[in-house]
């Protein structure tokens, strides 16, 4: 059975393994990264079903990494999370091509639910017949 790989990108280890916990949970494959630079490293080599960023990175801003990833791979569906909601308004977040945007402390049942909507979305793009 597939399990869909979910990549999150947190420069934070405490949120980094409360997600790995939380997606082996949802039976999906976690890989993490603390840089947008490692993220793109793991986007080179993996395929990847849904992306998890935060919008403040140490080395490249969240948004930098999402245009960057849009821009790329459209049809990746990315969740945008931050603990600053001063920086960045969801509307913005958005026209930049987040699927979902969320504030820490997180809500795991929202989460879940975009989760699953992303993924079941992804899915259905890449149907293969066997």
């Amino acid at each position: 059975m597939h399990h869909p790989t979910v990549l999150v990108v947190d420069d934070d280890e405490n949120i980094l393994s409360a997600f790995k916990d939380f997606l082996k949970s949802e039976n999906c494959r976690a890989i993490t990264a603390s840089s947008a630079e490692e993220a793109s490293v793991h986007l080179e080599g993996t395929p990847v079903d849904l992306v998890i960023t935060d919008v403040r990175l140490k080395s490249r801003s969240g948004v930098t990494f999402l245009m960057q990833l849009k821009a790329d791979r459209q049809d990746l569906p990315v969740i945008v999370i931050t603990g600053y909601p001063s920086l960045i308004t969801e509307e913005d977040i958005r026209t930049f091509g987040a699927d979902y945007f969320f504030l820490k402390p997180l809500e795991l049942d929202r989460l879940r639910h975009a989760v699953r909507k992303c993924l079941h979305l992804n899915k259905e793009n890449h149907t293969t017949h066997h």
